[in-house]
């Protein structure tokens, strides 16, 4: 099928095999390049070409021929989203012969392992299930290397597959410099010719002085015939009120008769903000919003309901520009500028590559982008004038070049010829030039790296993140600087490395004896720079003033996760009584829980400071928002979260149950317990549940059954709380012993 001239029979079985577990009867013409180029062949490949033109198959062909030599392959891909996807990918060829890892533990058993970049990283540093004796790394779709976000981790995989001397096969649609990356990673280049499978017809739209949104609005009523249309928008808020313009309009209220609002109380398990009430029902006009903010499950149901045709108007931040394969067939730039810059080139050309994706049935797509200097527009970004930005390194920044000296002293890298080895294998050394500006000539890039990591590692030394042996041209990290290593890949916190010195300063200033739940929140909340909103109630001001925290957003966000959301409050009681949107409540509470967790790492750093019992307790509480007493059942039972065990308490408060006298004061355990004995009939117990318990169906009450007749719990949930105050269902019990997937046996 392959036909391809001059590839070995072994080779051409290799493609064939890949080709027909997806269904293609022949190669396009990227794809008979690259063989011909010898991407099959021993060494390193750069293969450059348009979305939609084979890359992925070429990668698998390269994957395929190396475990057939029985080696082992690191695939790597730049978001966890996309990881899956091409798992799935690789096992329609190859599930039945090897071993298509991801996730925890792929390192020690796979033969492929699909993962992350940062991943990898990691990986290679700690030597993870011997990562560094990998055979081959696949770098797929690697152009977010251009960004701040992913940029740094890609750049550094990179250079650590290098380093271990791994064969690379990288692929991208988007690079401005492709033979100057193809130097960098000593790598055969293959620039394909082949245009875009399907055209995407460019064009701008003249806001002139109207405002965007209602620029917007008129727009896609006009070009209603263009649609599913996917709008990329640079603020949030501006995400979601352009999105409740154009749902205003019910241009697209004849794509769907589903009831939203009610799907949307499910999909929210029960905590119906008033802002996710106003999404569905703009869902009800065909029109959506999407970002980072929102929950979890209702940002995957919003891209399913898209990908099905029930959302023809999708209004988005950049969170979904790369990896988003659905059915548009047209983008919209909403802002082409952040503030008063440009955005770059390389962003506009993949947003604009969402549209009109093989596929989907489409001759061709459209971009449309919103300017009020459409000359300047059409300059800088449409064909056939523009021009890629080169790929730049990352660590040029002082910041991000001692968090590199920091991670490879820490993992063991940790002689001055090590250090140096591995930065050379950075695009950093690639373009470290002779000459600067206006013709000024430097010294050796050997004498100028050596200057530069040695003003690192004095800042490290004066920080105290690092030592320096005194009879070894060696370093060592410092407790700080292991546990600042460990808090970085143990949670997605950005902190910077003055701002973790700072809250260990904080941490040893004010010892483990005033180390509470409620300043430890709110130094999380800093450290995390998760900011709920900036609003506040008088009730909420009260509190805060009350107990000394700073009526500022990080304030105001420990002040709701501390008193409202870890007590288990319904959403909209939060909105009503501290005036804040409490639509990201959650997404915010599940940052600063997993920045929490990770201070164990800078707690257990120091001398002075013990971990406190109650960190995993406080951390689970504020990641799933119920109280100390609900914590059993919400942890071990599947299927029950905050909204169903806040019903649940509620039902069994309740003075006047049928059949049951009044249960005992005490924890929720206590009164469940007590409720299953008295009823004293596990299918009377189950019945009960489903009957009378909101959200709590005839599975849920079965799993319950399980576990209340399974396990028992000798509990103390009656203590005094940071704040001085005794509770009984509200702030019950010590926060001992609980650490995340235990069984009620650790309660005990």
């Amino acid at each position: 099928m392959s036909e391809i001239a001059d590839l070995p029979d072994d080779d051409t079985e290799i493609v064939d095999e890949v080709m027909s577990a997806h269904g293609y009867e022949s190669l396009k013409e990227t794809q008979r390049l690259a063989f011909e180029d010898g991407i099959l062949e021993s060494g390193n490949h750069l293969l450059v070409a348009e979305t939609g033109n084979g890359k992925t198959l070429c990668a698998e062909a390269v994957t395929k021929k190396h475990l057939d030599r029985e080696g082992r392959v690191a695939y790597l891909v730049p978001s966890r989203q996309l990881v899956r996807d091409k798992r799935e990918s690789m096992q329609e060829w190859g599930s039945d012969e090897y071993q298509i890892h991801s996730g925890p533990g792929a390192y020690q058993s796979g033969d492929v392992i699909v993962a992350t970049f940062d991943s990898f990283y990691r990986a290679i540093l700690r030597d993870k299930g011997s990562a560094r004796n990998l055979d081959l790394v696949v770098l797929d779709d690697f152009h977010e290397i251009y960004g701040g976000f992913r940029g740094p981790g890609i750049e550094k995989a990179i250079a650590a597959a290098m380093y271990e001397g791994i064969e690379l096969f990288s692929m991208s649609a988007t690079l401005g410099n492709p033979q100057e990356l193809a130097d960098w990673m000593d790598a055969d280049l293959t620039v394909s010719p082949e245009g875009r499978e399907i055209e995407i017809q460019e064009e701008v739209v003249n806001v002139g002085p109207q405002e965007k949104k209602d620029a917007l609005t008129s727009f896609i009523r006009s070009e209603r015939d263009k649609a599913p249309f996917l709008v990329f928008n640079y603020a949030k808020s501006w995400t979601e009120s352009r999105a409740e313009a154009v749902a205003k309009t019910r241009i697209f209220a004849d794509v769907s008769n589903r009831n939203f609002l009610e799907e949307m109380e499910r999909k929210s398990q029960g905590e119906l903000t008033s802002t996710l009430e106003d999404l569905a029902r703009m869902m009800d006009a065909g029109v959506a919003f999407h970002h980072s903010d929102l929950p979890q499950d209702v940002k995957v149901w919003i891209v399913d309901l898209y990908e099905e045709g029930e959302i023809k108007c999708l209004f988005a931040t950049t969170t979904i520009a790369y990896g988003f394969d659905a059915p548009v067939q047209s983008v919209i730039v909403a802002d082409i500028k952040r503030g008063p810059e440009f955005v770059g080139v390389y962003e506009y050309v993949q947003w604009i590559g969402r549209a009109a994706r093989p596929g989907y049935g489409y001759d061709e797509g459209y971009a449309f982008t919103l300017t009020d200097d459409p000359a300047e527009t059409i300059e800088r970004y449409f064909e056939p004038h523009r021009e890629l930005e080169p790929v730049t390194t990352h660590i040029e920044n002082d910041e991000r070049f001692r968090w590199l000296l920091l991670e490879l002293v820490t993992t063991g890298w940790d002689t001055p010829h090590e250090i140096e080895a591995f930065v050379k294998e950075m695009l950093y050394w690639q373009q470290m030039k002779q000459v600067g500006a206006w013709g000024r000539e430097h010294s050796s890039r050997d004498e100028r790296l050596n200057e530069r990591l040695r003003e690192a590692a004095d800042w490290l030394l004066d920080l105290e993140f690092i030592t320096e042996k005194d009879t070894a041209r060696q370093f060592q990290p410092t407790p700080l600087g292991e546990g600042t290593i460990e808090f970085s890949f143990n949670s997605f916190s950005n902190a910077t490395l003055a701002a973790i010195r700072s809250f260990y300063d904080w941490l040893e200033d004010l010892g483990t004896g005033n180390l509470t739940r409620l300043n430890l929140v709110y130094q999380t909340t800093i450290l995390a720079d998760r900011k709920i909103d900036s609003s506040c109630s008088d009730e909420l001001e009260g509190l805060l003033q009350e107990h000394e925290l700073p009526v500022d957003e990080y304030g105001i966000t420990a002040g709701i996760l501390r008193w409202y959301w870890v007590k288990n409050l319904d959403t909209r009681e939060i909105e009503k009584r501290t005036d804040i949107d409490g639509a990201y409540i959650s997404s915010d509470a599940r940052r600063v829980a997993d920045t929490l967790d990770a201070t164990k790492y800078l707690i257990d750093a120091s001398p002075e400071i013990h971990r406190p019992e109650w960190l995993n307790i406080m951390t689970f509480r504020i990641e799933r928002g119920v109280r100390r007493d609900e914590v059993p059942l919400v942890e071990n039972i599947r299927g029950v979260g905050r909204h169903r065990v806040r019903n649940l308490r509620e039902y069994l408060d309740r003075p006047d149950i049928p059949g049951v006298d009044q249960l005992p004061d005490g924890s929720l355990w206590e009164k469940l317990t007590a409720f299953y004995d008295e009823l004293d009939n596990p299918d009377f117990f189950v019945d009960t549940l489903d009957g009378n318990v909101p959200g709590i169906g005839k599975r849920t009450a079965n799993r319950i059954e399980e576990f209340v007749s399974d396990q028992s719990v000798e509990d103390e949930y009656l203590e005094t709380d940071d704040e001085g105050v005794t509770t009984v269902n509200d702030e019950p019990g010590s926060d001992g012993g609980y650490t995340r997937g235990t069984s009620l046996d650790d309660f005990s």
